[in-house]
């Protein structure tokens, strides 16, 4: 989500005037020389991977704000900033847009399993799914990256305007690569993406147990769930899998090289939107070889890979991997070269326009709509407020608040 939202600004700078607001270290405005977007960062407190801005900058985020004066507000996410910036855009009667990057019916489990229990309770409670439901209802109109996102809006009650637009990626950049030689003996299998239960590392593992081609596995991403890298190294240990490689984290501008090598990217992965590390795969012209998901569903077929059902066993997924393996290399080639036109609309110049489009829609047809008396996220703004400061003092001083006053 945090990728997808700074290219998107960075890509929209080329020919708009875009103002970027994240969290950051601290308060400060950068950029804005031309073709680059300025980006205001609000300083923010962390606890795990939840992030927590400091509203107390309020009054300068409204200045900036009313200073830029944006034809249009859009967000990624329904964030703290977000929830702040609807309220900005009601008020000035600016249209709101946002794109979700997880699917609204289980927004809850694309986050960390590993949170606390009172985190995970109340992401699966009623009130999480109302405050959801009166944040997509306070937007002039969603985003939808795929068709599976649609039907989750609809289905989760959302009845304001959908606009379908995919995930953007510089495919030039994955285009040059070459194709991976199908004539070496061992092949090599990727797969890039955050180590956690939902990624379903594990499986690609006992997948490997499987194969009867010499086969050699990277798994390349860092720990969202760090219990759950620990049993995967474990399973990667008790299996005795000398083939297995866990890489970890690695600098963005390497994935295109680890591609350009790989034989075939494999994905476990129970829960997807449009993933980019997929998308990033087939553009390098990488075969994928998938579980069924929303990602899966949408961009994978025979004729550039394997889609398997979400219940298939390691072995049928194996079968899968040794079938394309032992490929003849025209036959591996045109596969190759098929999985490039898959991805070639979500090119970045294609996204940009389509999404500009929908700004200029909405431009056009501007909200009119005066807001109302009071915000409904006032409470979570305070509560916000109070969160961060009492993050921001040490440990010691919280301690010594709490004990009682004496005479």
């Amino acid at each position: 989500m945090g990728r997808a939202a700074h290219e998107l600004a960075r890509e929209l700078a080329r020919t708009h005037e875009v103002l970027l607001l994240c969290p950051g270290e601290e308060t400060a405005l950068e950029g804005g020389r031309p073709g680059e977007p300025r980006i205001l960062r609000v300083a923010a407190g962390r606890e795990g991977d939840v992030v927590l801005p400091d509203l107390r900058v309020e009054r300068l985020l409204r200045r900036r704000l009313d200073r830029f004066n944006p034809h249009v507000v859009h967000a990624q996410d329904f964030g703290i900033l977000a929830l702040w910036a609807q309220d900005w855009a009601r008020r000035t009667g600016r249209p709101f847009l946002a794109t979700l990057h997880c699917l609204p019916s289980q927004a809850h489990a694309f986050t960390s399993a590993e949170k606390g229990a009172f985190t995970r309770i109340m992401g699966r409670s009623p009130l999480f799914r109302l405050f959801l439901h009166v944040f997509l209802e306070r937007c002039d109109g969603v985003i939808a990256l795929n068709g599976a996102m649609e039907a989750d809006l609809r289905r989760f009650g959302y009845r304001g305007p959908v606009y379908r637009v995919p995930n953007g990626r510089n495919l030039c950049a994955y285009q040059a690569l070459s194709f991976a030689d199908p004539r070496e003996p061992e092949k090599r299998l990727l797969f890039v993406g955050s180590f956690a239960r939902r990624k379903n590392q594990g499986y690609l593992i006992e997948v490997m147990s499987h194969l009867r081609v010499p086969a050699r596995l990277e798994l390349v991403g860092g720990a969202l769930e760090p219990g759950y890298l620990a049993e995967v190294q474990e399973k990667v240990q008790a299996l005795g899998l000398s083939t297995v490689e866990v890489v970890g984290p690695v600098p963005y501008g390497e994935i295109p090289r680890r591609l350009e090598r790989a034989h075939l990217f494999v994905s476990a992965s129970r829960l997807e939107v449009q993933s980019l590390a997929v998308i990033e795969a087939l553009a390098a012209g990488t075969p994928v070889v998938g579980l069924a998901n929303a990602t899966i569903d949408e961009l994978v077929d025979d004729r550039v890979g394997k889609r398997l059902s979400p219940d298939a066993s390691p072995a049928e997924f194996a079968r899968e991997v040794e079938r394309i393996c032992a490929l003849p290399p025209e036959a591996y080639e045109r596969m190759c070269r098929a999985a490039r036109e898959r991805v070639r609309p979500l090119d970045w110049e294609s996204v940009v326009e389509r999404t500009t489009n929908v700004y200029r829609e909405l431009a056009l047809a501007r909200a009119r709509r005066r807001p109302a008396f009071w915000s409904p996220w006032l409470v979570t703004a305070s509560a916000v407020r109070y969160s961060f400061r009492d993050l921001a003092r040490p440990k010691r001083a919280r301690r010594l608040s709490r004990a009682p006053r004496q005479a």
